[in-house]
């Protein structure tokens, strides 16, 4: 042993690592709770109200290549809420699909789309689970001691 050198066996610093960090986590821990108590935390942040954020929101002109005021009604305006939502005026149209053949030829008789004949959740659903074949040996690929299923 050379003279200056102290010699501490390996076990023993571990257990001074681990009693170090333990002290400072302990002051850590100390320090945080001490704030708290005083508000003097780096946990304590000022409130602050979102109102009071300033937002500055850029107006990008859009160009669409034609006048849209000539396609919208008189004093339109896109944020103005209905006073009552029984004034908007909702035009359906039904449009009749022809085929161009006789589609009760090809249905059962008494056949209504709109009757529930049966719930599809209630299917039950079999999944049929399939061999997977290689053209190589998986093992060689997979570390050694490998188990596919885990034991948690």
């Amino acid at each position: 042993m050379k003279s200056g050198c102290i010699f501490v066996p390996n076990f023993k610093l571990k257990v001074m690592k681990k009693e170090i960090l333990t002290g400072i986590a302990g002051l850590f821990t100390s320090a945080l709770v001490f704030g708290l108590q005083t508000g003097n935390s780096p946990l304590h942040l000022p409130f602050i109200e979102m109102d009071s954020i300033a937002y500055i929101e850029e107006e990008h002109p859009i160009d669409l290549g034609f006048d849209t005021a000539t396609y919208l009604p008189e004093n339109f305006d896109a944020f103005d809420l209905p006073k009552n939502i029984m004034d908007i005026s909702y035009i359906e149209t039904e449009s009749e699909v022809v085929l161009g053949f006789d589609t009760h030829k090809y249905l059962p008789c008494a056949f209504d789309p709109f009757k529930f004949y049966f719930d599809l959740n209630s299917i039950e659903y079999i999944e049929e689970e399939e061999e997977l074949e290689f053209d190589f040996e998986i093992g060689d690929y997979l570390p050694t001691g490998y188990v596919p299923v885990s034991s948690f």
